[in-house]
Order: C-alpha cells, then structure tokens, then sequence
C-alpha cells in the first residue's frame, strides 16, 4: 500500500447558537493563530480535513485543530506522497514534529489519516493501532463557556436531560462562579464541575479566594487555575485549597517534571495519538488519573479522541464534544452516545466517513 494523494478541504463550521458565552461577553478561547498570529474566536478559524489516498482505493481522514494551516498541511503532504507501509512506522512517521504546537497540530493530523487508513487495509479499529482497547465507554462532560448564572442553570438543566453527568465551564476570576457553581448544583446536583479558567485565577491568592468560596461544594476541579509554568505555586495549592487540580499539558517534557513535584491531582493531555496514549498511561502509573483534552473539534477528530482515550484509558470525564456543540460535525453517521458517555467503536480505522454533503454546505473556497 503507497500514498498517492492528499487532498485538503477548508471549512468553517460555526458553533449552535447558545453554547459558548453568555451575551455580551467577548473571550476569543483561544491563543493568537500559531501560523499567521490573526486573533479571533476559535470558532471562526477555518478547520481542516486532510484526506489520503492509498493506492488501493482507501482513504484515511485526518483533521487538524483549528487555524491558518494550509502551508503547513501542504509541505507534509509533499512529504508523504509516495510513501509505502514499510516507509510509515506507527509512532515515528518521517514527518517533522517536536513539543511545539505549531508541528504537532499538523503531524497529529497526518498521523490520524494514517492511522484510519492503515486500519482499514489491516481491518482493525484505530484504538488497536495504540495498544489496544481498555475501556468501551469514554466519558464525557457537557461544556458552556462564561455564562450567566441564569444561562448557567438552564444550560446544566439541558446537559442533565440530555444524559450527561459533569460539566466543564469556562471562567475567569471575576466572574460570578460561586454562583454559577450554586446553579449546576441546582439544577444537576449529582454533577462533577470543572471549572476552567485558562490560567485566569492569576496568582496563588486569586486561587484560594475562588477555593473558600467554593468550599461548601464537592467534585468541584480546578484546571489550569494560574500559569502553569509555576509548578510551585500548583504545588502549594494542592497543600492550602480542598478542590483537586488539573493540568493541561500537551507535551512529555511538561508533563514529567509535573509528575515530579507531584503538581496535579488529574491531567489533561493533547498530543499526537500514539503520544498521547504513552503519556497519559505514564500518568495513570503515577496515580494521576487522565482526560483527552480537545478544541471544540469536528467528528473526524473526535472520533480520534475516542479511539485515544480508550486505549489510553481515560477514566475521567474528556471534553470531546465539538461534534455536538458545532452546526455540523461533518461525517455521515454520528458518534453513538450513552448515558454520560461515547462508545467505543470496533469497526475498522476510525470508523466514520465523511459527509460531503456537509463538507460542501461548509466548504471555504
């Protein structure tokens, strides 16, 4: 089996209405573009598909985060056409990447595609290609940005009939989060909260004010309260506040010193799939429980985060849920769901196709 072919396809989907902020906050979510340096909402950055075309007639389906990518995408395509089997070993593709995210977002999506077709020439599912299956049901959480205490509620009331058990909210340290916390607990009492404020709780003080705040609830997480290059402050917090921390880290140099200083009760982890699934069982043999973090991603890409998070074995609830939170996901048969959290596929590759119906409607020229 060779690569013959790489096609790309630019699109913008935008996200349901009422599933990031509240009205009239304004909070990108997002870093500056790591191509371009363009600042937006990270709903309006275009996504990608990547499709590659062996010379059997299969094709394996990549997607990339978000982004101004289509340079990068297209010198890894030059880099891989005409490459056979022999030539692409699982886990050490002859594709430029290291611990930036600028080459890993685009290895990461190549190495999906290839992934999904070497599944199915092999007829195997994605997660075998990892090490195997080691848990059937990956949860999930319901996710809302900064909202209202009112839209919080109502939200939480709408992520507990739809059969969900946590929810992810963004926030930052002057927002109302006490409150909002009293609105989950209202409304879904038995849920898990993790409370996300992209390192926004500033410093130590900042962190513990919003602790004591919360103190009267439990199952309450805090990831990425402050600058997570402070590994000592993460320490002294997990001594001083009862809510449990989280990191999210997106390579193996951030992580091992992490585990070092024990500085994280839970991690959440990006990273190439194979990658991934290595650091987040060297996590979970630490004592330090894992998600599968991702960006409000399309089905492709949460499908992927699936077949990672199973073979890894991702207890905790992930927040892989861009294919129910955008206007489309943009494959043809939906990711299953049930009771708080997505099968397990065992079909082979990743196991969804692509709608290119919806592929058109969302089509970037």
């Amino acid at each position: 089996m060779k690569i013959v072919a790489v096609d790309l396809h630019q699109v913008v989907v935008p996200m349901k209405p009422d599933t990031v902020h509240s009205a009239g906050v304004e909070d990108p979510l997002c870093a500056p573009d790591p191509i371009t340096g363009r600042r937006l909402n990270f709903w309006e950055f275009s996504k990608w598909i990547v499709e590659l075309r062996a010379d059997n007639g299969l094709i394996g389906l990549g997607e990339p985060r978000r982004g101004d990518l289509e340079e990068p995408l297209r010198q890894y395509a030059d880099l891989i056409v005409g490459r056979s089997l022999i030539e692409l070993p699982i886990g050490n593709l002859p594709l430029p990447h290291g611990d930036d995210y600028e080459s890993y977002i685009i290895y990461e999506a190549y190495e999906m595609a290839w992934l999904d077709l070497l599944g199915q020439h092999l007829g195997v599912p994605v997660h075998h290609l990892l090490g195997g299956k080691r848990i059937g049901r990956v949860p999930i959480d319901y996710w809302m940005g900064r909202a209202s205490v009112e839209d919080t509620f109502r939200r939480a009331q709408l992520a507990r009939e739809l059969g969900f058990r946590g929810v992810k909210m963004k926030c930052v340290l002057a927002d109302p989060i006490a409150a909002r916390v009293a609105a989950v607990r209202e409304a879904a009492p038995d849920f898990s909260i993790v409370l996300d404020p992209n390192e926004r709780f500033e410093d130590l003080e900042g962190a513990r004010r919003v602790a004591r705040q919360l103190e009267r609830f439990e199952q309450v997480v805090f990831e990425s309260p402050v600058p997570q290059e402070r590994l000592d402050w993460y320490v002294q917090l997990r001594r001083q506040i009862p809510q449990q921390i989280a990191l999210h880290l997106t390579s193996l140099t951030q992580l091992l010193p992490a585990l070092r200083l024990e500085a994280a009760d839970y991690y959440n982890l990006l990273g190439p799939l194979v990658e991934f699934s290595q650091w987040a069982r060297l996590a979970q043999a630490a004592g330090c429980p894992t998600w599968r973090g991702t960006g409000m991603d399309l089905g492709i890409r949460d499908m992927s985060s699936v077949h990672a998070a199973a073979a890894a074995g991702c207890i905790l609830p992930s927040d892989i849920i861009g294919h129910l939170l955008r206007e489309d996901d943009l494959i043809a048969e939906p990711i299953p769901f049930s009771e708080g959290a997505l099968l397990v596929p065992d079909t082979p590759g990743l196991g969804v196709t692509l709608d290119r119906e919806a592929l058109e409607k969302y089509r970037i020229s």
